[in-house]
Parts: C-alpha cells; sequence; structure tokens
C-alpha cells in the first residue's frame, strides 16, 4: 500500500517508546516524517504532507503503537471503504457518529486507562474525529487549515473541511494503542481552537466532537474546562504510569 506516517513531534524519548517501536516503522522507517517542536499540528502535518508523494497519509501522536499488522489491516479497511463509498477523504479510529452522535471506533487510551468502544465491521460515517490518528487521502486534494491555533480539534476542522468539499468522512476499525497521559487542563489552547472552529463552522454548530460540544457560546467547553481543572488540583496522584504498548496490543487481540 502507498502509505507514509507523518508525526508533529516534542519529546523524542515518547516518540522512540512507541510510535517508532510499531512493526511497520521499525521494518520500514524511512515511511516514517518527524517534524520536531511546530507551532502547531496544523503547520507541521501541512509540512509533512509537502514532504511525501503517498496517497494514503497517517497524521500519528507521538505516544501512538501500530500494532503488528496493522498496516495490513489499515488496507483491508480503506478497500471496505471505497466499496462503500469512493469519495471518502477523511477517515480516524474514534470519533462520532453522524447519525445518532454516538462516540463510534476502538483504541485503547492510557490515559483514561482502559479501551474505548467496540468491535464493529463496517466504516461509520463521523461529524469529528479524535486526534490521535487521522488518515488522509491525498488524492483528494484536502489540506489543514494553518489559522487553527494550537493542538486541538484539528481532527474535528479537518473532518468539516472535508464534509464541506463533498466528501465522506469515517471511522474505521484498526485499533492501536493510545499510550497518552492524563490531560491535565483544558484551557487556554483547547479553548481558543474550540473559539476558531465555533467562529469558522457557524453555519454547522453544534458539532459533537469526543470530548465536548462546539457551539457559538462555548459554555459547554468552558464548563468542561472548569471542571477538569478543578479535578486535576484536588487529584494528590501523578501521572498514570507509562505502559508497554506492545504488552497492552497482544492482551486486547489487537496483534
Amino acid at each position: 500500500m502507498d502509505w507514509c506516517c507523518i508525526a508533529a513531534v516534542n519529546d523524542e524519548a515518547i516518540l522512540s517508546e512507541n510510535l517508532c517501536t510499531s512493526p511497520a516503522l521499525r521494518s520500514d522507517p524511512e515511511r516514517l516524517t518527524v517534524l520536531m517542536d511546530q507551532k502547531s499540528a496544523t503547520i507541521a502535518y501541512n509540512a509533512g504532507l509537502e514532504r511525501t508523494t503517498a496517497r494514503y497519509c497517517v497524521f500519528a501522536h507521538q505516544d501512538v503503537y501500530l500494532p503488528d499488522g496493522w498496516v495490513e489491516r489499515l488496507a483491508e479497511e480503506i478497500a471496505s471503504l471505497d466499496r462503500m463509498d469512493s469519495n471518502w477523504a477523511v477517515a480516524g479510529l474514534f470519533g462520532v457518529s453522524i447519525e445518532n452522535g454516538e462516540h463510534v471506533g476502538r483504541v485503547w487510551s492510557s490515559g483514561i486507562g482502559k479501551e474505548l468502544g467496540n468491535s464493529f465491521e463496517l466504516p461509520i460515517a463521523v461529524q469529528s474525529i479524535d486526534e490521535l490518528l487521522i488518515i488522509l487521502d491525498r488524492s483528494k486534494g484536502l489540506c489543514f487549515d494553518e489559522k487553527l491555533p494550537g493542538f486541538h480539534l484539528y481532527g474535528t476542522d479537518i473532518i468539516q473541511e472535508a464534509r464541506a468539499a463533498g466528501f465522506g468522512t469515517y471511522v474505521i476499525h484498526a485499533p492501536v494503542v493510545h499510550n497518552s497521559q492524563r490531560v491535565k487542563t483544558l484551557q487556554g489552547p483547547f479553548l481558543h481552537a474550540h473559539d476558531y472552529l465555533s467562529r469558522k463552522w457557524r453555519a454547522n454548530l453544534p458539532i459533537v466532537t469526543p470530548v465536548t460540544k462546539i457551539t457559538y457560546s462555548g459554555l459547554k467547553a468552558r464548563w468542561l474546562a472548569l471542571k477538569l481543572t478543578i479535578r486535576r488540583r484536588r487529584e494528590k496522584v501523578g501521572q498514570r504510569p507509562r505502559y508497554d504498548p506492545m504488552v497492552i496490543a497482544k492482551k486486547l487481540g489487537y496483534e
């Protein structure tokens, strides 16, 4: 399959312990493009797009592990997408259904300490996706909005961009391990991204994302950010211990 992996990185140790241990990237490291210490995810990802000619671009967090056999599974899921909707442009692994607003997908989250979602067979049309991993079909000509600040909600934005251009957007069943740490706060950069999208996509509101609902007032997002900040301040425990992503992948049957 004609594919590449692109990652915006700010911690080389996390990268080497997770994404770089993925069997597909260990055996073929040239498929991975690393963008270090970028100003925003969208700037990094567009730079990655300029550096590749691959048709299918996988934008993955530095703390994601792609299980053994994942690329073969991805190829099967893309074939399924093509049969269902040859006009698809963006896919993710966890997101929010267009049909009923439910969370759909299947991934392990170390930050939450559990597996999210369930197994499913056919791709599911979505209005937003989690940013842990995004698959873009370059042949559709999409790119990321570099005016979107920071490293939040760009998955929701690229889904809305694709839908506005008439393309299909889906979650597929290709589980990975997201070996993340717990989110400390949603204040600041997250709310800046929310407010940018609430202005940009005002005609499409509300948009339900995996963590909040984008509205013009932003009250739900602000209440969520406040609650999380208060909860983290009250907690006396630190970050969760790092997991071995290969152990998790084997235990859950991802590989």
